[in-house]
């Protein structure tokens, strides 16, 4: 009998990045380019010429076989990949060319600007008086923390906006809207598909019969067929009220370079909520088309409510500031910052 012991192959998990994966393979395939060059041993040294002959052909033949087992490796992780918004990485998003840039930051202007946004559209059903009461019902009516309760706070601040617009503009609010299939090449040569449900999306036109056929087909798919009637294409993202948004900032990034895509826009903008607090971020496409870069306000800018003398009441500046960064952004939502914006 036998006493060699058979061995078992155990499976070693990799930490590496497709990224890293094909970075590595890029170095490793120069490497091994560079050590088969013409470089002849010592002849004066009869010894090293067998030396060197020995070690090269054995490191060249574990160098090979690792070569070979990246690139398959590569050539799996390179088939075409469908992502759902909701699933999204930051992986996903350094995939697909996407990078972060510098925070947005607010004006020094901002207490001037907020004391405009309040006294804007006093006679509408939702004037800045009015939504403070709307959300001090909401605090007082609405159980929390979930996705469902953080939308009534949402409603609350895209209605206080649609007000605040230009009355030759007109705002349709769709609720979730699903975006088409929109196919993205990466980093690596590959493609990834990116599909999935957006929670709202604000379609600005100036046109009032595209504002009614946008409100009676709130499914329409392809808006590229209409691009000409959209002055404005806003993406709002929503997440319950105990969840850090930071962690899903790669969701709506995705979201928005899969909605600059599609309409063929440059710039795009968008927010991520959770009702009480609001981050803002503007995603600007490459020159080339391929890729993009975005930003992000510094900080989530809050309208939580606050204590007072043992009960809980709705801030008094917050929401005014709040509202009215939506109301411009929604505006100009495929427009690069301006100089007349909130934010630098």
């Amino acid at each position: 009998m036998s006493t060699m012991r058979a061995f078992k192959k155990h499976k070693i998990r990799s930490n590496f990045s497709r990224i890293e994966l094909f970075s590595a393979f890029r170095v490793l395939q120069k490497f091994r380019s560079t050590i088969t060059e013409d470089v002849g041993p010592d002849k004066t040294n009869p010894e090293s010429i067998e030396l060197d002959t020995e070690i090269d052909e054995d490191a060249l033949a574990q160098l090979d076989g690792l070569l070979q087992w990246m690139d398959s490796k590569i050539k799996i992780a390179t088939k075409s990949q469908s992502h759902a918004f909701s699933s999204t990485s930051l992986a996903h998003v350094s995939d697909v060319q996407i990078s972060p840039g510098p925070p947005l930051f607010l004006k020094d202007d901002v207490a001037q600007r907020v004391a405009t946004a309040k006294l804007a559209s006093t006679d509408h059903l939702m004037s800045s008086e009015n939504m403070h009461k709307f959300l001090d019902m909401l605090l007082h009516l609405v159980a929390k923390p979930s996705e469902a309760s953080s939308r009534t706070w949402v409603d609350a601040f895209l209605y206080r906006a649609s007000a605040m617009l230009p009355p030759a503009k007109k705002m349709v609010l769709n609720i979730e809207y699903n975006v088409l299939p929109v196919t993205i090449p990466t980093v690596l040569g590959s493609e990834v598909i990116l599909a999935g449900i957006v929670d709202y999306t604000v379609i600005v036109t100036n046109d009032p019969k595209m504002a009614r056929f946008f409100l009676n087909n709130p499914g329409i798919r392809n808006l590229m067929q209409y691009i000409e009637s959209v002055l404005g294409f806003f993406v709002v993202e929503a997440k319950a009220q105990d969840v850090k948004l930071d962690d899903h900032i790669p969701q709506i990034v995705l979201q928005l370079y899969a909605a600059a895509k599609k309409l063929k826009k440059t710039h795009i903008r968008g927010t991520l909520t959770n009702g009480y607090e609001w981050l803002f971020l503007v995603l600007t496409v490459n020159q080339d088309g391929e890729g993009a870069s975005y930003r992000v306000s510094d900080r989530a800018y809050s309208a939580a409510p606050q204590e007072n003398l043992g009960d809980e009441v709705i801030p008094d500046v917050p929401p005014d500031m709040i509202s009215g960064i939506l109301a411009s952004w929604i505006e100009r939502s495929c427009e690069d910052l301006l100089e007349d914006d909130w934010f630098i």
